[in-house]
């Protein structure tokens, strides 16, 4: 039996986009498992150098709307064992339809990960236009895959608002605690605390207005601190305007896209870690900040409030609004200065250890691919 994990892109994992980093994990975990696997990207620059791994990463060639699939995947596709099982991440992406037609028609089976594509919110943005691509070619992939793994129990319930399926099922991201060793260096210069977020500045879908203009409040009223901002995204320019307005500038800190061992450190150097988000799947960097012993402010749209709450790791928003995250800065606030918050930051650790390593999730995965009866077979 072979896995083959299938992504937009080429699976960089130092890259912002979450997906490439999951697909990734996957395929090492597996191939740490001794299972057969392979990434093929889907990309507009198919001969570029591949991130190294070792195991192998092909690289197909994007295709407009009107064309099929590369004939290059289309002729390696033909050449798998038929107990080879194809794992598909990311939602409304035409070549991912081509492709699951095209399994259909050669009778390999394959598992879907549309990362928070179905959530509530994410489907009212372009509302229209969704609605009939659904009906055209979404509806398809999902009946026809041999499971659908949602992230979060907010994606599934909503996808049952729009098609009655059997085959979903609810399966989170990891996190690899290995890939967090790096050599600390103190950035912090002042005793007071660091909020911090990082991610894509995606300002709708992560609720960075809401993180704004709470922090807003949150100093008008006398609150303590700094907000970090790591990453990048088209909204850069209108975040940092907007504290202007709120005249919070001077305590707002735009970190730019890092990655690695440099985003690590900066994360460390954080005291509490906010992710509002409006919609996602299952984020990774408040896996990665719980991972590093970071206290958590999570809405319920990032589908780990029940966790943080069950192990006292930080502060759940149940309604995301600039007033819940003023106050839960404020609430964050005197744990810092009790020390409290410490205690926080050891519970977000052993909540990640416990219902987020990348072995419970692979042992699921094995039991979704069949593995055990797939390799019986060979």
């Amino acid at each position: 039996m072979k896995v083959i994990h299938v992504v937009l892109g080429k699976a960089n994992p130092n890259r912002m986009n979450g997906v490439n980093k999951v697909a990734h994990q996957l395929a090492m975990n597996l191939h740490t498992h001794q299972v057969p696997v392979e990434i093929w990207g889907i990309t507009k620059t198919p001969t570029d150098v591949v991130y190294p791994r070792p195991f192998p990463t092909h690289l197909f060639r994007s295709q407009p709307i009107y064309r099929d699939l590369d004939p290059k995947m289309i002729f390696a596709v033909s050449q798998e064992n038929k107990d080879t099982i194809f794992h598909i991440h990311g939602g409304f992406i035409i070549d991912f339809y081509k492709l699951t037609r095209l399994l259909k028609e050669m009778n390999f089976e394959y598992v879907y990960t549309p990362h928070g594509a179905f959530n509530k919110i994410a489907l009212e943005k372009n509302k229209w236009i969704k609605k009939i691509y659904i009906s055209r070619y979404e509806k398809s992939i999902l009946r026809h895959a041999k499971a659908v793994q949602l992230l979060g129990q907010s994606e599934f319930d909503h996808l049952g608002t729009i098609l009655r399926l059997s085959n979903k099922l609810v399966i989170p991201n990891g996190q690899d605690f290995e890939e967090l060793a790096f050599e600390f260096s103190s950035i912090k210069k002042r005793n007071v605390p660091v909020f911090g977020f990082c991610g894509r500045l995606d300002t709708y879908y992560k609720g960075l207005d809401f993180l704004l203009e709470g922090f807003a409040g949150y100093c008008k009223k006398g609150g303590e601190g700094e907000l970090w901002l790591i990453g990048d995204g088209p909204d850069r320019p209108q975040l940092e305007a907007l504290c202007k307005v709120y005249h919070i500038e001077s305590r707002v800190h735009f970190m730019g896209a890092r990655y690695g061992k440099d985003k690590l450190n900066r994360i460390a150097n954080m005291d509490v870690f906010c992710h509002p988000s409006r919609s996602e799947g299952s984020p990774t960097a408040v896996l990665e900040a719980g991972a590093l012993g970071k206290a958590l402010i999570v809405s319920t749209a990032t589908n780990v409030g029940t966790q943080v709450e069950k192990y006292n790791a930080g502060f759940h928003i149940r309604q995301s609004t600039s007033k819940s995250i003023e106050n839960a800065m404020f609430s964050f606030l005197k744990t810092y200065q009790t020390g409290e918050y410490l205690e926080f930051g050891k519970q977000a650790k052993e909540m990640v250890k416990i219902e987020f390593s990348w072995r419970a999730v692979t042992k699921k995965l094995l039991e979704l691919y069949d593995y055990e009866t797939r390799t019986a077979q060979l």
